[in-house]
């Protein structure tokens, strides 16, 4: 049986690919930082039984990161998507508003830099042996449209923008280093989630799908790629 292991998993595309995967076969391992929060989760680990694991987890805690991995000790990853990410504490396309140039809120900034960029860094790292012990091998850094320099035209959301951008180039970094595991930055989509409105034009369900027949075609040549949920390059 394949295993996916999915960070940030409780709404949102994190929670749709879980329950892709799941129906389809796939062990699945989640996070969330509140799992007793996560309803939704609940209802897919009732549906799925052990097929579905929760693993209680704030991204930004270095050493339950560790601790987590001590426990996968071992256990074979095929795809770890690190999904887990923040717009910060409203979606857009509210969420501009403390990420101008007229307004910046720095505290809120510096979150975004630990959720969206310190802590995939640090899964990666510490989940590592893992996919090298699955057969897959494929590390999905989920990105964004907006982390795009040659697309940046109107400017704006800097937070999100320099801490989706910075994910980039640890996908291209890791992706040279590792050149035994397949390292992708994904750009799913403007999805209607929680941080991308409800005025997105794209079904989470439709960009998950178009994402997982993706992935499973993915080859060591594609590698260090930024790309959108069709496999089509987007521009560094």
């Amino acid at each position: 049986m394949p295993h996916v292991f999915i960070t940030g998993a409780n709404r949102g595309l994190g929670l749709e690919h879980a329950r892709q995967y799941a129906t389809q076969g796939w062990q699945v391992t989640v996070t969330a930082r509140d799992p007793k929060a996560a309803t939704d989760l609940q209802a897919l680990c009732e549906r799925h039984g052990d097929a579905v694991r929760i693993v209680p987890l704030d991204v930004t805690d270095h050493p339950a990161v560790e601790a987590l991995a001590e426990q996968l000790d071992g256990t074979p990853i095929d795809i770890l998507i690190n999904n887990a990410g923040t717009f910060g504490p409203a979606g857009a396309p509210e969420g501009m508003a403390y990420q101008s140039l007229a307004n910046m809120d720095y505290v809120i900034w510096r979150e975004l830099l630990e959720i969206n960029l310190l802590a995939p860094f640090k899964i990666a790292v510490a989940l590592r042996p893992n996919l090298l012990a699955g057969e897959q091998r494929l590390l999905v850094m989920m990105s964004t449209g907006l982390a795009s320099i040659t697309e940046n035209l109107h400017g704006g959301a800097y937070a999100y923008r320099s801490s989706k951008a910075g994910l980039n180039i640890l996908a291209r970094g890791m992706a040279a280093e590792w050149q035994d595991l397949i390292v992708i930055a994904m750009s799913p989509g403007w999805c209607r989630t929680d941080l991308g409105g409800p005025a997105a034009p794209i079904d989470p369900a439709d960009s998950v799908r178009a994402q997982q027949a993706l992935f499973a075609r993915l080859g060591s040549a594609d590698t260090g790629r930024f790309i959108d949920m069709d496999g089509e390059t987007v521009p560094w």
